[in-house]
């Protein structure tokens, strides 16, 4: 700003001055402007858009002044818009890429294996087909144990279809399902072998099933496949995920033990810089090449290249150079999240450490900055990509990141000395007992976001800090009095959880039961929370199917529960058997129930209504509930036509539609038992659910049908009238 405008408005001063602490040498702008333009290259293409952002630059260069800016800016536009070009070319190959189907004998080298993500899905480049060279698209693999490793080569017989999907940031063409492995040759690359040995090491070593374990091979290798999905939606609405996507910090402390262990071959530059080479590519290859990981690498390696040729490299030119240089190389990593995260993060790293350099303490100082200047810098992809932003995320941050630390290195010893095994897991529970608190906290979404930032700001100047308490002050008393989700008279809610049953009975003095939990435990995980819910007095499982039981194995794990109920007459499964061993490790009791087993849950009468006895059909013998507080509901599971002709005669005012509304149910008991409302329970499927004809029994009968496909959550109160 000029001096005159400085002198009348302090707050330009004050911005004058912060700017020039945050902002690097001229060097490094010029590789952050080389990013800026290769990443606004890669996102426009070759298009109008594109080519109308190269007029301003072409205007612009005429100046003397602002040549050399431009010119720099112009030619890396349009290699950005060339490698957005080539990455574009690649999709649509894959795309339109003519894959055969049927039965084939495929030879393919392992990209990705089972152990990469959370589905056990593989990803293959193909060789050869039926004897025959084939340089064909990826494709998924399904069925690969996790023992084959990445760098393999596999000869396996299998079904193969087309079908384009997304394996992470991997497009493939379709899908091998193998049922025959002929052959598996190892990689003999030795960062492929060193690679695989430290991270099957890693799973062994914490392979034991305990909550901490699984966060601490999340934070050594970034594999999140054994931390329960309620675990990780902890850590996503505290701000702590991102210390499970493997970056920057965790090559920093795997470079430290390289070097350690390098130490004694690391006499020249120039082979010190080979060897960090050698150590960054066996990291990257430990992570299954984490977009965050492949960044922090190549970050790590400028300064090492720079060194060995004798030019000093600071952080902002380290990251410039490394954005450019991948986008240049792959566009496509532009569209990765976990890239676009850990660029923004770093940057907002760089400029907190800028704003701590002259305050002191500077430990403290710097702590405090750098968490919220990252915050700060990747608050707009989350709350594009999530849709929401936590409010205590930079406490939590500022609490937790000495912890990870601690955990990362004491579980990378442990790997050496097992007696540090107990201490890394105690540390890395504690972390999740921080995630499992601060998770409760308010989620912010943009307007919220924005008036955090400008009150911040606004305390932090001197000039406006009383408008910005004021502001404070205004903000805590809106929060606080937002009403409470929790219902203030006795409901019953139908949760959407997709293809499956969960239904949740709350009861104004704070108590509740919930009656199967759909399939899958992050998605109940985040419907429980939308309603409050962080106690059970009950859960009851009602049967043995997937789609109604699947969700409750980490829940009895993760959510304070005081009893879980099953069917005396169930003729069980290997998915309700592990229900009743999580509820048994957690000392929960199991409770075999039938018919005339009755509870009061505050204003709300439960009874149970079936089994009546012991039934062939598993769904017959569902635990079938009617609960009421002024109206009744009838939750029956997945009873079919036997069942129901034998339940005694019930006429609830709201009856949730057995087993999803299939063909099953018995339409003269439907026609007799539905009152003024029924609801369905569905997801996106493959059985036909609801029937037609079921949905035209409700419909004759005046019937108000309501559905979670449809609606979301089925909320309805147990008091009133329709």
């Amino acid at each position: 700003f000029p001096e005159s405008v400085r002198r009348s408005w302090p707050a330009c001063a004050m911005t004058s001055v912060t700017l020039r602490r945050v902002l690097p040498d001229e060097p490094a702008r010029w590789a952050l402007l080389a990013a800026t333009s290769t990443a606004l290259g890669v996102l426009v293409g070759p298009t109008t858009i594109g080519f109308a952002c190269l007029m301003p630059i072409v205007v612009v260069s005429l100046r003397k002044r602002t040549r050399t800016v431009t010119l720099i800016a112009g030619v890396f536009l349009i290699l950005g818009m060339i490698s957005g070009s080539a990455a574009t070319a690649r999709v649509m190959a894959t795309r339109e890429s003519k894959t055969p189907d049927g039965v084939v004998e495929l030879t393919f080298g392992v990209v990705e294996d089972a152990s990469s993500n959370r589905y056990g899905i593989a990803v293959g480049e193909p060789r050869r087909i039926d004897g025959r060279p084939w340089n064909g698209p990826r494709l998924a693999v399904d069925g690969l144990d996790e023992s084959i490793e990445v760098g393999a080569t596999v000869v396996a017989r299998g079904s193969l279809r087309s079908g384009v999907r997304r394996i992470r940031d991997e497009i493939v063409a379709g899908t091998l399902s193998i049922d025959m492995l002929e052959a598996v040759h190892p990689s003999r690359n030795p960062a492929f072998v060193v690679g695989n040995a430290l991270r099957r090491r890693v799973q062994t070593t914490f392979g034991g099933g305990r909550r901490s374990d699984g966060l601490i091979i999340g934070l050594l290798i970034g594999d999140t496949r054994r931390l329960g999905a309620v675990d990780l939606e902890n850590l996503r609405r505290s701000g702590l995920a991102h210390f499970v996507a493997v970056s920057g910090s965790n090559v920093a402390v795997f470079m430290i033990a390289w070097w350690i262990v390098t130490a004694p071959l690391s006499v020249r530059p120039r082979f010190r810089a080979l060897l960090g080479g050698a150590g960054l590519a066996i990291f990257v290859v430990v992570t299954r090449w984490e977009p965050s990981v492949i960044r922090a690498s190549v970050m790590t390696a400028v300064p090492l290249v720079g060194a060995s040729l004798g030019v000093p490299v600071d952080p902002w030119m380290a990251l410039g150079v490394a954005v450019t240089a991948l986008l240049l190389v792959s566009g496509d990593l532009l569209g990765s999240v976990g890239f676009q995260l850990s660029v923004m993060a770093t940057a907002g790293v760089l400029v907190g450490v800028a704003l701590s350099r002259d305050r002191t303490p500077r430990w403290v100082w710097m702590a405090l900055l750098v968490t919220i200047s990252a915050q700060i810098a990747v608050a707009p992809i989350i709350l594009v990509v999530f849709g929401s932003m936590p409010l205590v995320a930079p406490l939590a941050n500022l609490v937790v990141a000495p912890l990870v630390t601690a955990a990362t290195v004491l579980g990378g010893l442990s790997l050496v000395v097992g007696a540090l095994h107990p201490v890394a897991s105690a540390v890395a529970q504690l972390i999740l007992t921080v995630a499992d608190i601060t998770s409760a906290g308010p989620q912010l979404g943009v307007a919220g976001v924005v008036a955090t930032i400008v009150t911040g700001t606004l305390v932090a100047a001197r000039v406006t800090r009383p408008v910005g308490v004021a502001a404070a002050l205004l903000v805590v008393l809106v929060v606080a009095g937002q009403s409470s989700p929790w219902p203030s008279v006795p409901t019953v809610v139908v949760l959407d959880v997709g293809q499956g049953d969960a239904i949740l009975l709350q009861d104004p003095s704070g108590r509740a039961v919930l009656i199967d939990g759909g399939s899958d435990p992050g998605t109940l995980d985040r419907a429980l929370r939308r309603h409050a819910v962080s106690r059970l007095d009950v859960v009851v499982a009602t049967h043995g199917d997937a789609d109604h039981v699947a969700g409750l194995v980490e829940l009895l794990g993760a959510y304070d529960v005081g009893e879980l109920w099953v069917a005396r007459f169930g003729t069980g499964s290997d998915l309700l058997a592990e229900v009743i061993d999580a509820a048994l490790i957690t000392d929960t009791p199991v409770i075999e129930v039938d018919a005339g087993v009755e509870m009061m849950l505050g204003t709300i009468r439960i009874e149970v209504v079936g089994p009546q006895r012991r039934y062939a059909s598993d769904n017959d013998g569902s635990v079938a509930i009617m609960a009421a507080a002024g109206r009744s509901v009838l939750i029956p599971g997945d009873i079919e036509a036997i069942a129901q002709r034998e339940m005694p005669p019930l006429r609830p005012d709201v009856l949730i539609v057995p087993h999803h509304g299939s063909s099953s149910t018995d339409q003269d008991w439907l026609e007799r038992t539905v009152g003024d409302i029924a609801v369905l329970s569905y997801g996106e499927n493959r059985y036909g659910h609801p029937n037609p004809e079921i949905v035209s029994v409700l419909e004759l009968a005046d019937t108000e049908i309501r559905s979670t496909f449809l609606e979301g959550d089925v909320v309805i109160p147990l008091v009133g009238s329709r």
